[in-house]
């Protein structure tokens, strides 16, 4: 009888994840759990960073530009956590122009259009910028995250980070991909 139990059981949640699966289809269904785990990352590096000064604003401003691939995990996971002491805030923007005291900047999807102008108005500043895709490490941001084999690995450009004057535990530089920009 248990054996019958557990037979019916397994197939319940085969049946529940096929019906996910053709319901949401095999990609929207990886791309949550990819940015359900990259916005854990995000906030993860919060931790890491030390900006410098003090933040003047009463909230902790994070930016994403391009195409907000995270649904709701942004805002789930910041709304549980405080960021050097303030409330983060989560904006959606579509030029650098909205950037208006943003400690963190996250370029979602491919912007090789926009890319370089959005690193000639961040180079130099105290942004955390973060991108996700293939070589844009070496164009300049600060830190690049990649899906390697469904696990997110991470690139951080030294030369980047050097010029935002944002200070970077070791324990989050040991366990990346240090890379340089392509001059």
């Amino acid at each position: 009888m248990k054996e019958y139990c557990m037979r019916n059981i397994k197939t319940l949640i085969t049946i529940v994840f096929l019906s996910v699966g053709i319901a949401y289809g095999e990609n929207s269904f990886a791309q949550s759990r990819e940015y359900l785990l990259k916005a854990g990352f995000l906030e993860k590096f919060t931790h890491f960073i030390e900006w410098p000064g003090t933040v003047s604003s009463e909230t902790f401003r994070i930016a994403v530009i391009g195409e907000n691939k995270f649904g709701n995990a942004l805002e789930d996971i910041f709304s549980k956590v405080k960021i050097k002491d303030k409330t983060a805030e989560i904006v959606y923007i579509s030029s650098v122009d909205e950037l208006k005291d943003c400690m963190i900047l996250f370029i979602s999807g491919k912007m090789d259009n926009k890319l370089d102008d959005i690193l000639n108005h961040t180079t130099g500043k105290p942004i955390l910028t973060i991108s996700e895709n293939s070589g844009y490490g070496k164009k300049g941001t600060i830190i690049n995250m990649l899906l390697v084999n469904d696990y997110i690995r991470y690139e951080i450009n030294r030369n980047a980070l050097s010029k935002s004057g944002l200070k970077m535990s070791s324990l989050l530089l040991d366990s990346a991909t240090i890379i340089k920009t392509d001059e």
